[in-house]
């Protein structure tokens, strides 16, 4: 009897002992599984190469500013891409010039066409002073390296504005028919002289 009354302590003792030490293990697991998470973690923040989509630090930095205007100059003309305003400055005025297009017709055609119609769309805004508008200053130059002289209208297709004035913006329509590939639209607004370009490509597969 007294064996068996002495057995039942020893019993309780080493379970007490067996589940403190699973919980001390556990705790320790936890708290060094966090630290280890933690400076893991805390070191890839502090790498920006290291983050989702980042760049690496070796790469050389980008010295052109993303989304600006271009300026237009007399001494220096600027070449832009459709959709992309350009500053103009001229003697009489400034304004922002915009050119998209050109839009074809018909896409998709087979056998693709030599040659299609096309329209482009100049928009003149900020207006600073009068700025005229000539037909005779917008020239288009198509892949083969050829000169066009589009025919200029209003949007809806009238009699084109003769001048942009401060607080209205006006856009026209330029439309003549081009040959597939690249090409550009320049607009010379004085003496004939190209102060900015778009570059255009007519793609009609």
């Amino acid at each position: 009897m007294v064996s068996s009354r002495r057995a039942v302590p020893i019993t309780v003792v080493a379970t007490l002992l067996v589940l403190l030490l699973a919980v001390s293990l556990s705790g320790a697991l936890s708290t060094g599984g966090g630290s280890a998470r933690a400076s893991a973690a805390g070191g890839s923040a502090s790498r920006p190469s290291a983050r989702y989509g980042g760049l690496p630090s070796w790469l050389p930095k980008p010295k052109v500013h993303i989304n600006r205007v271009l300026t237009a100059t007399a001494a220096h003309p600027a070449l832009s891409i459709q959709g992309d305003g350009v500053e103009v400055d001229l003697p009489h005025g400034r304004v922002l010039a915009t050119a998209v297009g050109p839009e074809v017709p018909e896409e998709g055609r087979f056998p693709v066409p030599a040659s299609t119609p096309c329209t482009f769309i100049v928009t003149f805004a900020s207006a600073s002073g009068t700025v005229p508008l000539d037909p005779a200053a917008f020239t288009l130059l198509d892949d083969q390296g050829h000169t066009h002289h589009p025919r200029m209208t209003a949007m809806d297709g009238g009699p084109p504005p003769t001048m942009v004035v401060p607080g209205r913006t006006v856009s026209v329509k330029l439309r003549d028919v081009l040959p597939t590939g690249d090409g550009g639209l320049s607009w010379a607004p004085v003496g004939g002289r190209t102060l900015v370009g778009w570059d255009y490509t007519v793609e009609i597969d």
